[in-house]
């Protein structure tokens, strides 16, 4: 290097030395009299793709809900869509079924009372269309089923038809797209030439029961008639339109599987109605799910003759008031079924005869088992524990039979059988135990009432008898109390 570049590099040298780019974007030193030079950036790489990588982050987590919002705003466009082709095919099937009442009220009725689902699909979704046509009270209606209570024809009900869509994405939880509307019958609708029949059932409790089943059936005139429409949420059905003449109406179960009775125990309760013209024939059935009852366990080493039976007793029953089963149902524990909930309970106890005390019903000593609709409860059971032998000159004898003969006190014949006992004839006499023991008593439950004893037995080849309380005896009977006990000695001879 020349003289001249020697004293010019010392000079650039002393001239850059320290000195800094206002930018600071380049640094440029001197030291040791050389002049480094760098960049910055390149020199700080490390940091920038930190710095890359955060605001990429950054960038990714403000995107992300972004991203999800859209989507969602897009689900719930075409959601929204969803709902709005709903509720056209919702009204586009109300005025369908608007014009048919219109022109052809009858034909309408007739045909599609009830429940009827149909599927459309737009482009390429699913809809399911179901439609409900039922009657409702009308207007001027006070209650019950659109009619008044006997049978005339001023109040009569409108139809009610509900139109529910639904499709295949629906969210879960979201509600159906509902529209209904009523449609009063046409003038001449309910002529002359017609009657009606409103039928509403009730359960033990006097609550309305919807969905039953209630079925309408006629075999007589030119053309038989049958048709079956579900109880609404009033417990009501109508059938409208009916020729004159005798229909059958009649319920079944509204739950699959399960017992539903009438209050005299029928699961398939029936009347017949009579039609008249212009004209509507009411019924008013009660109607619930079964109870059952079982029987107590017995004390220790006690029976109960399942021949002696059981009667179920409530002032609400048909008829006398009564229920029978006889012979008991066999079973640990016997259990009686398909029984009808009465609030009140039933009074349980055994034997077959209506009037267990005095040739009257006397329920002062019982209480009543509660029933309930489905469930099972057991038995307040009337009964009185006897010990009962035979005896043969002082011994006790084995082999013999015992029957029980029901007595009436107050009857007048002679004998004084209790002819209030159901049952095979004769009904007021039976078997209790088939063969005592020579060792010890036979312990049963005896039926409620007044009753006397007999006993047989062969001893020896010879037959011997006898009778309890013996003959000559005032009483001539022993009047059972429930939960009293006693014992009975009968001497053979």
């Amino acid at each position: 290097m020349s003289p001249e570049q020697q004293q010019s590099s010392l000079g650039t040298n002393l001239l850059l030395k320290n000195i800094t780019h206002s930018d600071d974007t380049y640094k440029v030193k001197a030291r040791e009299g050389v002049v480094y030079c760098r960049n910055l950036l390149r020199d700080d790489s490390g940091f920038s793709l930190v710095s890359v990588i955060i605001a990429f982050s950054m960038f990714v987590a403000v995107l992300a809900p972004a991203a999800a919002l859209m989507q969602r705003a897009s689900l719930v466009s075409g959601n929204v869509q969803s709902r709005v082709i709903a509720a056209n095919l919702a009204t586009q099937e109300l005025e369908i079924v608007r014009s048919q009442a219109t022109y052809a009220f009858s034909a309408l009725v007739t045909n599609y009372l009830g429940s009827t689902t149909t599927t459309i699909n737009i482009s390429g979704v699913p809809y399911k269309v179901t439609q409900e046509l039922q009657w409702a009270p009308g207007a001027y209606a006070p209650g019950g089923c659109g009619t008044s209570a006997n049978g005339s024809a001023n109040l009569q009900p409108v139809l009610l038809a509900t139109e529910s869509v639904t499709w295949s994405a629906m969210y879960s939880g979201e509600t159906p797209v509902t529209e209904s509307s009523t449609f009063t019958p046409p003038i001449g609708s309910y002529s002359a030439t017609s009657g009606n029949i409103s039928i509403q059932v009730l359960g033990a409790q006097g609550q309305a029961q919807p969905n039953v089943p209630v079925t309408v059936t006629s075999s007589g005139g030119s053309t038989p008639y049958s048709q079956s429409v579900d109880t609404d949420s009033s417990g009501c059905a109508f059938f409208p339109f009916l020729t004159t003449g005798n229909y059958q109406v009649s319920l079944s179960t509204p739950v699959l599987g399960d017992t539903y009775v009438s209050p005299a125990g029928a699961t398939n309760p029936s009347t017949t109605l009579g039609v008249v013209s212009s004209q509507t024939a009411d019924y008013q059935f009660y109607y619930d799910q079964a109870a059952t009852i079982t029987l107590p366990a017995t004390a220790p080493n006690y029976s109960i003759p399942l021949q002696e039976g059981l009667t179920l007793s409530n002032s609400q029953m048909a008829g006398l008031g009564t229920s029978i089963a006889d012979p008991i149902p066999s079973g640990s524990p016997a259990q009686i079924s398909d029984l009808f909930p009465f609030p009140s309970g039933d009074y349980v106890w055994l034997g077959t005869c209506y009037s267990y005390q005095s040739g009257t019903q006397n329920f002062t000593a019982l209480s009543p088992t509660p029933l309930y609709p489905g469930q099972t409860s057991t038995a307040t059971l009337g009964y009185a524990p006897y010990s009962i032998e035979a005896t043969y000159n002082g011994q006790q004898v084995a082999g013999a039979q015992v029957t029980i003969t029901m007595i009436d006190p107050t009857s007048t014949s002679t004998p004084q059988y209790n002819q209030n006992c159901a049952g095979p004839s004769p009904a007021y006499s039976l078997k209790i135990v088939s063969s005592t023991s020579s060792s010890s008593p036979s312990l049963v439950y005896l039926p409620l009432g007044t009753l006397s004893f007999t006993a047989s037995a062969t001893i020896n080849g010879t037959l011997v008898q006898g009778v309890f309380p013996p003959t000559g005896s005032s009483p001539d009977y022993v009047s059972t109390v429930t939960g009293t006990g006693g014992s009975v000695v009968i001497p053979l001879s």
